[in-house]
């Protein structure tokens, strides 16, 4: 109960989804929680359940893809709890750019899925890092996916995948430039999970409701599920707690074995989800 006795941290895209799961497990494990987000009465929400699990919890809105909002939020945490050492950059967006082939993107549709899933993940570590280092080190993790080290074969996925092949590789040189200071930086990559992002993808009703029936029916993995976000979420309580204290510079997947459908190329190509 006690993996993160008495650390502050700060979870990006904390209201909802893996984000919201992350805070409360981390309260559960003895942490007070700045919860980063856009969507502010979900995220009261979850300040609600951690404060219902004993530990303290703020709110500050936050949209990553402004620097402004960051350096508030990494501020509010040192103000309200006197300093920060655990962080999670896990905010994200599916977006136009995660329907449509790399060619027929507009340079706004890409922007956007790279302002949040890679240049958010910089922002967040990039001003974080300080408070770290004057907390005398700590954590910080990021939520990628196996898109980021996978490319889906069949799929119109390009911007969403770059984005993310993006988050990994940022991940890993902050964790070289800030090894000697004490800080530890790793990658979380999930698959397929039972969350929101799905509205960020700007579908229709009718096609929410499809891919959703779609996921329910996912058999792509040797596990032949979805993760739930807690699954997941259990992957960042164990990468900042000092259990991985010689762990840095990683990218771990949690995908129940999607991976296992990888050739040679590092390619999914049909899966039984493709005749789903």
């Amino acid at each position: 109960m006690n993996r993160l006795k008495d650390r502050v941290a700060l979870v990006t895209g904390g209201a909802s989804g893996l984000g919201a799961e992350t805070c409360l497990l981390f309260a559960e494990q003895g942490a007070d929680i700045v919860v980063a987000d856009l969507n502010d009465e979900r995220g009261a929400e979850v300040v609600r359940g951690v404060e219902a699990r004993g530990r303290k919890a703020v709110f500050h809105h936050t949209d990553v893809a402004k620097s402004d909002d960051l350096e508030a939020a990494v501020r509010l945490a040192e103000e309200t709890f006197g300093k920060l050492d655990t962080v999670v950059a896990n905010a994200g967006i599916g977006g136009a750019a995660s329907r449509k082939r790399l060619e027929d993107l507009s340079e706004e549709q890409m922007d956007e899925v790279i302002q949040v899933n890679m240049s958010g993940v910089w922002r967040t570590f990039k001003f974080a890092a300080p408070a770290l280092r004057r907390a005398g080190g700590g954590s910080m993790t990021s939520s990628a996916s196996v898109a980021g080290q996978t490319i889906l074969g069949g799929s119109t996925l390009g911007g969403y995948t770059a984005s993310k092949f993006g988050a990994v590789g940022l991940t890993k040189f902050f964790a070289a430039e800030l090894a000697a200071d004490g800080i530890r930086v790793n990658c979380v990559c999930p698959g397929r999970m039972q969350t929101n992002i799905d509205e960020s993808y700007h579908w229709s009703a009718e096609e929410l409701e499809e891919a959703r029936r779609r996921r329910q029916g996912a058999v792509n993995t040797v596990m032949r599920t979805m993760a739930e976000p807690r699954e997941v979420a259990y992957l960042h309580l164990f990468l900042c707690s000092d259990e991985a204290s010689f762990i840095t510079g990683q990218s771990i997947e949690a995908d129940g074995g999607l991976n296992l459908f990888m050739n040679k190329a590092g390619l999914v190509t049909e899966t039984p989800l493709d005749q789903a």
